[in-house]
């Protein structure tokens, strides 16, 4: 037998995976299928067949069992049990799972699905029989489920009779589901014989270990920031994320400014590519997220609590949050974070992420940049590319950017971009693109300008409706795309979420959470109370929350809070994108159906961007030439501040005024 010549169909996929189980003397016990590279699952009774043990024994059997796939040509490998459920007297159980000791080649596992209600469905099985050593094909249908939580398997008409020895262990491919919904289990439990399926989801009951591999959870964030537990799953960036550690760990300058336009992958980059570096070489990492609205003072002060461990609550979570500000007040950054987390000789890396956010408080420059800077403290900040311009002003952000090295992060490559959309489905073997798809999304997303947020929502939104283990070409025309699909769903939810009666409280909520910042050339998002909201505008919030439209979030100071899932969503939801337009000119009129803001901001932002680089550059030529024409006695004099410092705060400064 041989399989279709169309590397999709089903025929195919069930060749590459479906293996014949033996014994060591070539006795067949049955069949069984891949799950994973490495694993294969059949029936118990099928292992015990093949190695011959007498039927009451209920431990797993000990010996080594031979695997070869019969419709797909040479190659064995060896396997013995990883887990076992064996037959119980109550018509359960009957499940064994085998671990190879190494990959069949050019084997392919199946993906598996819970078809939910399964009655009626056409299915497909294979066997091994003794009439057809080499693999028969049954066609059969699913009826009702049974009290021992298996699926009856009958015959597609009435000329078929029920499967025979041979068909145990194989998986049940449901052309309704387009993927396997169950393993064949055949037995005779009253009278007349009759086969049965086990369903997927009881096979992950009596095997918990299977859910990681039969139910895997999404390898895509889709609008989620990497952070740094998510570093194993990040793709794409190492050559950036090498470079900034290294700047932060062995550089002249004690920061790094990561600078760009938003849906740039800043945030992603700093967390899950650069932090985990950074921690390797013995620095404990520091986030605080600025929202515009909580001093830098508290923010710290919160994290050090975090970081310290399981601490107080109520009242007395209070109290320590103020003994921490204290502690910032009397021993700076790198004193107080010694103090709380308990190491003397601590070294620190500070993530201050989206930095435009920070809110004008003067005071709190000496604690996070302080001068003299401790050799202990290394800060890595984000910022905005069209926030550039106007940072040097800013009494937070042009302290920094006087000490840090301006690193603006490029759009990714094709070839960047390919990593991100494949590496993921590594860690899911039996998942995979329809040929052409990740062609075309390459394509789509290569021509979008901040196409990071949407690509990780079109691909988390392709992982949802897979099916066949395919994640499917029609799924993503349907969707609209890597341009489209973030932008139809947030107007989905909209519509469903504001209807006529609560339309004027739904915009002043999206008008809630945008803030233009000072100096700043377009609306940042920005967290908004359940107090601030009103009761009305929160319910409205906690509804699009749940279309993950918005992230509901708080903490003991605030109370609940909202936000925008992320500032794509600014420029890719029509609604959001009118209210922004708003926001930038309040004394306008609302636009006219038919224009087009975000189009508008997003040229704007490009504009922006393209001179941020430019000023960088000129940066690099100013850092050169000054370089070129200082005595370098003179650089390793100087009291106080060293003349090493003067420059570099010269340098960094400089490219951030406008030329002339």
């Amino acid at each position: 037998m041989t399989p279709s010549a169309d590397e999709g169909s089903p025929d195919a996929a069930l060749a590459s995976a479906v293996v014949r189980v033996a014994g060591t003397d070539g006795t067949v016990g049955g069949v069984g299928f891949l799950i994973a590279p490495d694993l294969v699952i059949t029936c118990a009774h099928v292992v015990r067949d093949a190695l011959g043990p007498p039927r009451e024994h209920t431990g797993a059997p000990a010996g080594e069992l031979t695997l070869d796939r019969p419709l797909a040509g040479p190659g064995r490998a060896a396997a013995e049990v990883a887990h076992w459920a064996p037959p119980r007297p109550d018509r359960t159980g009957d499940i064994a799972v085998l671990r190879l000791r190494e990959p069949l080649p050019g084997a392919v596992p199946l993906a598996m699905a819970d078809a939910g209600s399964l009655w009626g469905h056409p299915v497909r099985v294979l066997g091994l029989t003794r009439a057809f050593p080499d693999g028969v094909w049954h066609a059969g249908r699913l009826r009702g489920e049974s009290a021992e939580n298996r699926v009856r398997l009958s015959a597609a008409d009435r000329r078929g009779g029920p499967l025979e020895h041979g068909f145990s262990g194989g998986p049940v491919w449901d052309e309704q589901a387009g993927a396997v919904v169950g393993m064949v289990v055949v037995a005779e439990f009253s009278g007349a014989p009759q086969s049965f399926a086990i369903p997927t989801e009881s096979l992950v009951s009596e095997i918990p270990a299977l859910a990681g591999v039969l139910r895997p959870a999404s390898p895509f964030r889709g609008l989620d920031t990497f952070r740094e537990p998510d570093a194993d799953g990040y793709f794409g960036r190492d050559a950036e994320a090498e470079d900034i550690a290294g700047l932060l760990g062995r550089g002249d300058l004690p920061g790094v400014a990561l600078t760009g336009p938003s849906g740039c992958g800043k945030s992603s980059l700093a967390l899950a590519g650069v932090a985990p570096r950074l921690r390797a070489e013995g620095y404990e990492v520091l986030v605080l997220r600025a929202d515009g609205d909580t001093p830098p003072r508290t923010a710290l002060a919160a994290e050090l609590l975090r970081l310290a461990g399981p601490g107080p609550h109520g009242a007395d979570r209070g109290a320590a949050l103020r003994g921490l500000e204290e502690e910032l007040n009397r021993h700076g950054l790198v004193g107080a974070a010694r103090r709380a987390l308990g190491d003397p000789a601590g070294r620190y890396l500070l993530v201050l992420d989206q930095a435009e956010q920070l809110p004008a408080v003067p005071e709190a420059a000496g604690l996070l940049f302080p001068d003299p800077h401790p050799e202990a403290l290394r800060v890595l900040l984000t910022l905005r590319a069209d926030f550039l311009e106007a940072a040097p002003s800013h009494p937070l952000l042009g302290p920094a950017l006087g000490r840090a090295t301006v690193r603006p992060l490029l759009p990714m490559t094709r070839a960047q971009l390919s990593e991100v959309i494949l590496r993921p489905l590594d860690r899911t073997p039996a998942v995979s693109y329809d040929p052409g798809l990740v062609h075309r999304v390459l394509d789509d997303a290569g021509a979008e300008p901040g196409a990071l947020p949407r690509l990780g929502f079109v691909l988390e939104r392709l992982w949802d409706e897979r099916a066949a283990g395919r994640l499917r070409f029609t799924s993503y025309e349907e969707l609209g795309g890597v341009s489209g699909a973030l932008g139809r769903h947030a107007e989905a939810a909209w519509r469903a979420c504001a209807g006529p009666a609560d339309r004027e409280e739904a915009l002043r909520l999206l008008t809630g959470l945008l803030r233009l910042p000072p100096g700043g050339q377009a609306p940042l998002r920005t967290t908004l109370t359940r107090a601030e909201a009103g009761e009305t505008r929160w319910r409205i919030a906690r509804a699009l929350a749940e279309r993950r439209i918005l992230v509901l979030g708080g903490g003991p100071q605030r109370g609940p809070t909202v936000e925008l899932a992320h500032e794509a969503l600014i420029d890719a939801w029509p609604a959001l994108a009118r209210q922004a337009a708003v926001r930038e000119s309040p004394g306008a009129s609302p636009p006219r159906r038919g224009d087009d803001p975000a189009r508008e901001r997003r040229l704007r932002q490009r504009a922006l961007a393209v001179l941020g680089a430019l000023l960088v550059i000129a940066a690099v030529a100013s850092s050169l030439l000054y370089l070129a024409t200082t005595d370098p006695a003179r650089e390793l004099r100087g009291a106080g501040r060293s003349a090493v410092g003067q420059s570099v705060s010269r340098t960094a400064t400089m490219p951030l005024k406008t030329p002339t």
